[in-house]
């Protein structure tokens, strides 16, 4: 963003991935986005001041909560005040904040001004609409000031999320792995059979490569049974989606020991414990949707949630359309096996698949393919 137009350039790039922009109630809804994040704003202070030094992230959350909201900001101006954005005063440094830091009258005004323009859309009240969003704008200022947050650093932020969910072009990141001995490789084409064993009411999955199994019998491990037996669909998901996967890798014996620091701090056992977390916290929201079907995104705050999850790995790069495409495609596999009662996958770290077929009982014994893999318990 060039030094003088980087707000007007901002807004150019928030319009490329306005979702809301064929909907018959656009302003409403961006209206709706605005006074949840000065919401957010709002209560990040709040948890300032009741933790105090125990809230470190304070500046930190502001940045990306500011951000957030001057992404609703820019696209309901440009709908309801076009060349509004050509008129405001840009800051683009920082004056020295108050003593004591933020106050919270200040960040009250500023959630009283943004419910002013949100009363003013829904009654189609557009005459007064430019005073208002001026007012919005000047207490935005004063509060990002006062959390020594640049508000063009916060736009930049919220670029950078927003093209790391909506690129221009949904291109692969490196896999990880490229630049090591093959033996040190995650495998780039491998088959999984994945076999349901029923004992009464008890089942559980076994997974298979060249007639051996590989890992424990897996089970739901909960009352009510939900399938997560086959959860390990989404370890393989990660390594062809991410081209990370470290419980994967432990099982396939293909850690990265050519570099010590590397074998340690990512394929390491607390690398595998942060994967089974996310896989874990994925599939808590999943349950509630149903296991991803007939849905073609994930919500951005499950998103964010997992990439904080993994912060300090070698993962943290990954963009946001991964993940989305890991979880996706991972839970399409799930349903699948979950509905067979298993089967068999392909994943093709090359192409990027995963591929289902069913498998019948007969085929317990038969010959695999030129290489197999499968795993149990974590």
């Amino acid at each position: 963003m060039t030094d003088d137009r980087w707000l007007l350039e901002f807004a150019a790039l928030a319009a490329k991935t306005d979702k809301f922009k064929d909907k018959s109630d656009h302003a409403a809804l961006l209206a709706a986005g605005l006074i949840g994040e000065a919401g957010s704003i709002v209560s990040e202070l709040k948890k300032k001041r009741r933790e105090r030094e125990a809230y470190p992230v304070y500046r930190e959350r502001m940045v990306e909560e500011i951000g957030d909201f001057l992404w609703y900001f820019v696209r309901l101006a440009a709908v309801v005040t076009p060349g509004l954005l050509e008129e405001l005063p840009v800051p683009d440094g920082i004056v020295l904040p108050a003593a004591d830091g933020p106050q919270l009258p200040g960040h009250l005004r500023f959630g009283a001004a943004v419910g002013e323009v949100l009363a003013a859309v829904s009654t189609s009240r557009n005459d007064n609409m430019r005073a208002l969003l001026g007012r919005t704008w000047a207490f935005l200022t004063v509060i990002a000031n006062d959390a020594d947050v640049r508000i063009r650093d916060a736009a930049a932020r919220n670029t950078e999320k927003t093209r790391s969910r909506w690129p221009d072009e949904n291109r692969y990141a490196p896999l990880f792995d490229d630049a090591f001995p093959v033996e040190e490789q995650l495998p780039r084409l491998l088959q999984v059979d994945f076999l349901e064993r029923a004992r009464g009411n008890h089942r559980a999955v076994i997974l298979r490569c060249n007639d051996i199994n590989f890992g424990d019998r897996l089970t739901d491990n909960i009352e009510d049974p939900d399938g997560y037996r086959f959860h390990d669909i989404f370890h393989f998901a990660y390594a062809v989606h991410l081209g990370w996967s470290p419980v994967v890798r432990a099982l396939m014996r293909t850690k990265r020991k050519s570099d010590s620091k590397i074998d340690e701090a990512q394929d390491g056992a607390r690398a595998g414990i942060i994967e089974e977390a996310v896989s874990a916290i994925v599939f808590s929201r999943a349950k509630q949707l149903k296991f991803f079907e007939g849905l073609d995104h994930v919500d951005l705050d499950l998103l964010k949630t997992v990439k904080e999850f993994v912060e300090g790995y070698e993962v943290e790069t990954v963009p946001l359309w991964q993940w989305e495409t890991a979880i996706l495609d991972g839970y399409r596999v799930f349903r699948e096996l979950r509905g067979g009662p298993g089967g068999r996958v392909t994943i093709d770290l090359g192409a990027r698949q995963l591929i289902y077929s069913p498998r019948a009982a007969s085929d317990d014994h038969a010959e695999h393919g030129p290489f197999s893999v499968s795993r149990g318990a974590t």
